[in-house]
């Protein structure tokens, strides 16, 4: 009962706190047939709606959020195109609030035990995670590769039994996109194992044994926060860009195609450039993790959510990098071994393509500028079922399905690059 009347008043003081109200909220999908549909979405994406998909092809659906208030104006602007749409969500309102409940009830469900991976955490929570880990298992070290305009230190920890000028190195960055909390869920999942199952699983130790693990578990703390205590759907970094807009996508920051398709020179969209390449903390930390192991780096992965696929170079434009037949090879191994798992489908191939031109991307930069062949963006569950809002009961399904991919992926970089 104590544990009970400690899960409500959480989940009250949670509920009184000063955030947006999504009550009413829709998510509608719409299917563009035809080049002027196509078209028109494209241009309406820059009109300070909320694309929770983005226009990629005829016959793709495309999901959009819309608020009670201007939703009949946008059933009735599509309709002039031909574009008729359903509703997938109703009230994302009431699925925010169902997350809230689920986490508060399972926190202090698990109150007073270890980290708890089958639930969703504070960036306080997470930096506490990785620091504890890293003082109480030889294996893990932290370290912060850059402050943000907050003043938050985006933290990584190094798995490793012991580094090297020659021992090749694996990055993994997460949720540079505030409000895809399956990215760090998963990313603290892998973590863990790295470090707790060296030793005892010869998969780990292996990998291990042939490359340090590079982990940022949250690439965007400010953003992240950001949605945790104000505003759950947030996706950029919390950087004022004058007047009343706020935030750079960081993974239209970097140095790759700057400014080209599927970057917004708006700084109110959510997929705002910023004012030039590297001009976010979240980028640059980023890039100078990856510098600093120059020539050492033989994988690059950016974690994301949702829509089920695993993607590589390019996104800001179409042509196919030149080791692309060596990219699609180990794509293919590693999606068959998620999908082995639990049988969940990836869409697999590269960016511009498979999901949307995106210039300005992380995997781009560091297939460009460091020659790292096996830059991935994985979007991890769902295909919109849930959407941003994966229940916490799916972190740990999603987060080993992902685990055993990318320790495919891994085998097959150690086999072709001893």
């Amino acid at each position: 009962m104590k544990v009970l009347l400690l899960a409500f008043a959480l989940l009250a003081t949670l509920a009184n706190a000063a955030k947006v109200d999504y009550t009413g909220h829709k998510v509608i999908r719409v299917v563009p047939q035809t080049e002027e549909q196509f078209r028109f979405l494209l241009k309406l994406q820059e009109q300070a709606y909320d694309f929770w998909s983005s226009p990629t092809s005829f016959g793709s659906p495309v999901d959009i959020r819309v608020s009670p208030q201007r939703y009949q104006h946008l059933a009735s602007t599509l309709n002039k195109v031909g574009l008729t749409h359903k509703i997938r969500f109703f009230d994302i309102g009431k699925l925010i609030e169902e997350e809230e409940r689920n986490i508060i009830l399972r926190r202090a469900l698990h109150s007073g035990r270890a980290f708890d991976f089958e639930n969703y955490h504070t960036y306080t929570e997470i930096e506490a995670f990785v620091n504890e880990l890293a003082a109480t298992n030889a294996l893990v070290s932290s370290s912060v590769i850059g402050t943000t305009y907050e003043g938050r230190g985006i933290i990584m920890a190094t798995v490793s039994t012991g580094s090297s000028s020659t021992k090749p190195v694996m990055y993994f960055e997460c949720a540079m996109h505030a409000r895809e909390w399956i990215a760090p869920a998963t990313c603290l999942y892998i973590m863990n194992e790295m470090a707790t199952k060296y030793g005892t699983d010869a998969e780990i130790t292996a990998m291990l044994d042939y490359a340090d693990w590079l982990i940022t578990p949250v690439s965007n703390p400010d953003g992240y926060d950001y949605t945790w205590t104000t505003d759950r759907l947030w996706r950029k970094n919390r950087v004022p860009n004058g007047g009343i807009c706020y935030g750079t996508d960081p993974n239209r920051n970097f140095d790759a195609g700057f400014a080209g398709p599927g970057a917004s020179d708006n700084g109110c969209s959510d997929t705002y450039h910023g004012p030039f390449a590297f001009s976010t903390e979240e980028a640059s930390a980023m890039r100078d993790a990856i510098l600093a192991n120059s020539g050492r780096v033989v994988a690059a992965i950016s974690i994301h959510s949702y829509s089920q696929l695993w993607m590589s170079p390019y996104g800001y434009q179409s042509v196919l990098p030149a080791d692309y037949a060596e990219m699609y090879r180990v794509m293919t191994i590693s999606v068959n071994a998620l999908t082995a798992t639990y049988g969940t489908q990836f869409q697999y191939g590269n960016i511009a393509d498979t999901i949307y031109p995106a210039s300005g991307g992380s995997v781009d930069w560091t297939y460009d500028a460091e020659n790292v062949v096996y830059s991935y963006a994985l979007e991890l569950r769902d295909t919109g079922l849930y959407g941003f809002e994966l229940p916490p009961r799916l972190i740990l399904p999603t987060a080993t399905e992902t685990f055993n991919g990318l320790k495919a992926m891994a085998q097959e970089i150690a086999a072709k690059l001893p």
